[in-house]
Formats: C-alpha cells, structure tokens, sequence
C-alpha cells in the first residue's frame, strides 16, 4: 500500500466532526471523471449522514435509547467511509491530486514511529468443517502483526464482548477460528501492531458458527 493514501478509520472520530467530514467527501467523490464508481454508492453515503445527523441531534439530550441510537448510526457511516477510503486509494494508487479531489483527510508520508492504520472491518465465512469460521479483513501494509481477540458471550457487567486470550496471524485472510459449537455466537475485532505500536481496533463483528 502506498504511504500516501486516505485515511480509513473514523470509528473514533468526534460526532459532530464526523458529519462535516463526511459531508465533504460525498461532496469529492461526486466527480465522476475521476471517481466512476464508488463502492458503496453515494445515495448510500447521502442517507447514512441524513440518518447519523438526525440521530446525533435526539442524542444531544435524549434517553439512553436515542444515544445508543446514535452510536449504531455511527457505527454504520464510518463502516461506509473505511469502504469508500479502500475504493479511493485503489484509484488513486498515491497520486496525492487524486486523493485530495476525495475530501478525504491525507496521510502524506509515514513519520517515525508512527503506528499502523486500523486495518478494514473483519469478515467472517463458513469454514469446510463444521465449528469453524475462516477470519479475514483489508490489510494496512507489508510485514505487519495482526492480533485478533474472540469472545463467545457478552459480559453481563459492560454489555461488550468478553475477550478471550490475543491470538496472532500476519495475514489478513484464511485465518481459521475453531473450537466452537454449532450454533454459537462468536464476537472478533482485529488491530494491526509493528515495532512503533499497536492501531486501534476495529468495530467488533457477530458470526453465528455453523
């Protein structure tokens, strides 16, 4: 992967900056001659910021239903965004005009000592044998550590995840996860590490184990 790219995670970005930054790459990638055909569609952004802008206002002094509202909203535009930032540094391959025209924030360069990018949102498949899931997900660059936790039940204290043990891989995809029931709901996040630290983790995804 190119240094020079857009910046693909937005999980953590403040609410109401999210909006403005959204805003402004809907507003980039409408250039169709050099944006033919963003995946996800625009329409699909358009209505994602639409629904992120209506809950994020009933949050503002709303109940706990209306905030956890918001979040999923969140959630849901910044899963887009992380989609478009792939689509767009596929095209653009580190022609910095190019991402510029996304309205996408710009990674320039790597500095020193400069964590990884978060890398995409984790995919979970059927496996061949039955009680397993094959793991992967949009890699951040070359000789990387991926570490991934699973968790088999929510934590009736936090109402997130309870994440097993760190597991390890250096690929981002044919990961096998086993060890599990037919039937059973498994959680995963994932996060890249090289020597300078480790990056953010992604949203959590739910499988059913088949």
């Amino acid at each position: 992967m190119k240094y020079q790219r857009a910046k693909s995670s937005f999980f953590r970005t403040k609410d109401a900056h999210l909006a403005v930054q959204a805003k402004a790459i809907l507003h980039g990638l409408e250039d169709e001659t050099i944006f033919p055909s963003p995946s996800p569609t625009l329409p699909e952004l358009k209505t994602a910021i639409v629904d992120y802008e209506d809950k994020l206002h009933k949050a503002l002094s709303g109940s706990l239903l209306q905030r956890e509202a918001k979040r999923e909203s969140k959630k849901r535009l910044a899963i887009l965004l992380q989609q478009l930032a792939f689509y767009v540094n596929r095209i653009a391959d580190g022609d910095l005009t190019i991402l510029y025209r996304s309205g996408f924030p710009v990674f320039t360069g790597r500095k020193k000592g400069l964590n990884p990018d978060t890398p995409g949102l984790p995919v979970l498949k059927d496996s061949i044998l039955s009680g397993e899931a094959v793991l992967s997900f949009q890699p951040v660059g070359r000789d990387m550590i991926y570490e991934y936790n699973v968790a088999d039940h929510i934590d009736s204290g936090t109402k997130e995840p309870a994440w097993g043990e760190m597991r390890y891989t250096t690929r981002s995809f044919k990961n096998i996860i086993k060890g599990y029931s037919t039937g059973q709901c498994i959680w995963v996040r994932v996060r890249a590490r090289n020597k300078h630290g480790a990056s953010d983790w992604t949203e959590s995804v739910k499988w059913m184990v088949r």
